[in-house]
């Protein structure tokens, strides 16, 4: 899918979606393009219709392409990280490159995994004006900093529900959910780095520092970007503390039962013991030939069992009381 985005005379914005296009193909001048699935066909002619170097193009075809700003013959190729749900496990998330690319006459995105980016922007800014390169890639890198802001908020969300199960948990399942959280966050950290990196040498750049009127838009992209670091290294911190907090809780939870095993087990080798004793083969056995000895071992059995079983819980308590002060 290819979206054109392009003023009017009127000054508003038109779009125009095409599924594919071809030589015949007129994508016109000042104009974004917006790609969502790109394949070499279809980069080779926008790049001949465009005059932008085919390999700032076919950068958006490398999945583990990296964040950098580059440019060449009067084009401006910046590659960004952009968050995405993993295919695999929605509860996980990755980065995925995002391209901008423009020139004096052409401003192209190329974006494959993130469908919510572009339309949000859209839909929060109301004056687009696609001719206006250096406004539109800032407005982008603002978007997406929101968007690294929005899934850490529900990394946040995760962290809570995984937090409230494990004071109770015996199981190593939520520390696996937080080792995949913590996987996100190292993934976020590497990216907003990256992206940060970026975004300076953007603002650095002569053709950035002559628009006086997007230098609000300037700081408020990098206030904004900077929050999003600063989230992710808070959240980090505490994933790692929980992980070892709660690695220490399972275990104290195992201890837990594993004292009242040994209370239960302990308790009900008393009865075993006299069990074992009159399960001996000798005649001169106090009470082998009464009537009621057998009830009253029985009894005395019971009787020792749950005696010696409070016995062991008192102690075990009071021990416990004595630690927690």
């Amino acid at each position: 899918m290819i979206k054109i985005y392009g003023e009017n005379k009127e000054g508003k914005v038109d779009e125009k979606s095409l599924e594919s296009i071809d030589e015949s193909t007129d994508i016109g001048t000042n104009n974004w393009i917006a790609i969502s699935q790109a394949d070499s066909r279809i980069l080779e002619i926008i790049s001949r219709d465009t005059n932008i170097p085919l390999h700032f193009l076919m950068a958006a075809l490398d999945e583990e392409e990296t964040a950098r700003l580059d440019t060449e013959d009067g084009s401006v190729l910046v590659v960004l990280d952009a968050p995405v749900e993993s295919d695999d496990d929605k509860s996980i998330y990755i980065t995925k490159p995002f391209i901008i690319t423009y020139n004096d006459n052409s401003f192209i995105t190329i974006n494959q995994y993130n469908e919510f980016l572009i339309p949000d922007m859209m839909a929060k800014i109301k004056n687009i004006q696609p001719q206006k390169h250096v406004r539109t890639t800032l407005n982008l890198i603002y978007q997406m900093s929101k968007e690294f802001i929005y899934y850490l908020k529900q990394i946040d969300e995760q962290t809570k529900k995984i937090e409230h199960s494990l004071h109770s948990s015996m199981k190593n399942k939520e520390l696996f959910e937080l080792m995949a959280i913590n996987k996100s966050l190292v993934y976020f950290s590497t990216a907003l780095s990256a992206n940060k990196a970026v975004l300076s040498k953007l603002l650095k750049s002569p053709s950035y520092k002559k628009y006086e009127t997007d230098l609000d838009l300037m700081e408020d992209t990098k206030v904004e970007l900077d929050q999003a670091i600063e989230m992710c290294t808070i959240y980090r911190k505490i994933i790692e503390g929980m992980m070892t907090a709660f690695s220490s809780i399972i275990s104290n939870n195992l201890n837990i039962v594993m004292k009242t095993l040994a209370v239960i087990t302990i308790a009900i080798s008393i009865p075993t013991g006299i069990a074992s004793f009159y399960g001996m083969n000798f005649d001169n056995i106090p009470l082998a030939h009464d009537r009621w000895g057998f009830y009253v071992i029985i009894a005395v059995a019971i009787l020792l069992a749950l005696v010696g079983g409070a016995i062991l819980v008192y102690t075990t308590r009071n021990n416990n009381d004595k630690n927690n002060r």
